[in-house]
């Protein structure tokens, strides 16, 4: 790691003005990555807000300054091509069905957080590092001794549906029921709510969260491209499997109604919440992934801008169904900031400031000048 050498490092992701997994997931990786020494630290974000003050206030850390970064470790597509020629790029890829997780070309390395992003990342032609995602086990610890029976059960399911079936589950089961959805009232210090419930039911972070906690979880929520799916409760001798598919359901791939998710509730086992915590210091430490993810991306040897462009244009074909899609959803940003009253010579400018290979440019610029 490194040590006496100064690195220019910025962190990027899509939007920080909401609370979200990848929001917070970049507010705790910033915050490991300032314990490392030699490392200067900027972010970069197309919206600031909520998350974006807290990293600036609690971490110190400012917004991009310079054109020119010894590394950049983006988090969505969208930062990877407006910093593309700024340093050399590593993007972490979140998931499998996202827009904005699908694998930018411009990238010049792919870590995956779990194995089916990173299968799926091969099919689009890109190897990828599996180094899964990290958990601040400061903040998320336990804080409180776990009941038996239990007594309280705390959804961060993103689903209305979800959490009436959970509800009327715990009004049979006589336990408490709580729900923190982050589209209705989000909170971005959920680690005293968690330790407040003996059971935590969700997908992804949610769960992983939950585990640093050591809280018992099950696994489950009705998202609208997943549907009613979860891999129910969460049997720390099986997380390897569960983790496969980033704990997103779609490893048992069950349907739940109000009598299954009674019937997980009923697997309860206070002693697992110990082995869940012991799991997340093993494999789910944010300092020890920030650290891999660093030592990946300095290793990547970068000689300079017009190398790298000239690269670009030579995998334009290989890649040309991803370009195809990139321009896809940045005319989708342009109709939208046309329709807002954006100038052509505005809608020109937030081209001219992507890193598009020329021929993405060029057919960006004939969409503007076609606009009426």
């Amino acid at each position: 790691m490194p040590t006496d050498t100064k690195y220019r490092i910025l962190i990027a992701t899509n939007h920080l003005d909401t609370v979200g997994g990848t929001e917070v997931y970049t507010y705790y990786f910033l915050g490991s990555l300032k314990k490392v020494p030699g490392l200067i630290l900027e972010y970069f974000t197309f919206k600031k807000g909520d998350t974006s003050e807290k990293i600036e206030k609690e971490l110190g850390i400012p917004f991009k300054s310079h054109n020119d970064y010894d590394l950049i470790i983006a988090n969505h597509n969208t930062t990877v091509n407006y910093l593309f020629g700024q340093g050399p790029i590593i993007q972490i890829c979140h998931g499998t069905l996202p827009p904005l997780e699908q694998p930018s070309p411009l990238a010049f390395r792919h870590i995956a957080v779990s194995e089916e992003t990173a299968a799926h990342l091969r099919v689009k032609g890109f190897d990828a590092e599996v180094i899964l995602n990290g958990i601040d086990t400061r903040i998320f610890q336990p804080q409180q001794a776990l009941n038996d029976p239990p007594e309280k059960l705390l959804s961060l399911c993103q689903s209305e549906t979800a959490n009436e079936l959970l509800k009327k589950a715990c009004e049979s089961e006589g336990i408490s029921f709580q729900s923190i959805n982050k589209f209705v009232n989000p909170t971005f210090d959920i680690a005293p709510e968690i330790n407040r419930a003996d059971i935590v039911v969700g997908l992804g972070r949610s769960v992983y969260d939950a585990m640093a906690c050591g809280r018992p979880c099950i696994v489950f929520d009705q998202r609208s491209y997943n549907g009613n799916l979860g891999d129910g409760y969460l049997d720390p001798a099986d997380f390897d499997n569960y983790v496969r598919y980033n704990c997103s359901g779609r490893y048992l791939r069950k349907s739940f109604s109000e009598k299954n998710l009674r019937e997980e509730i009923k697997k309860y086992n206070p002693r697992d919440g110990a082995g869940l915590r012991q799991i997340t210091l093993k494999k789910l430490n944010m300092d020890e992934n920030a650290k891999q993810i660093l030592h990946l991306g300095l290793q990547i040897p970068y000689r300079g801008k017009f190398i790298h462009q000239l690269k670009t244009v030579a995998i334009y074909y290989k890649y040309k169904s991803i370009f195809k899609e990139q321009k896809r959803l940045f005319k989708e940003r342009i109709r939208e900031a046309y329709r807002e009253g954006k100038t052509k010579k505005s809608l020109m400018d937030m081209v001219h400031g992507e890193k598009f290979p020329f021929h993405i440019r060029l057919s960006l610029y004939l969409f503007i000048f076609k606009l009426s």
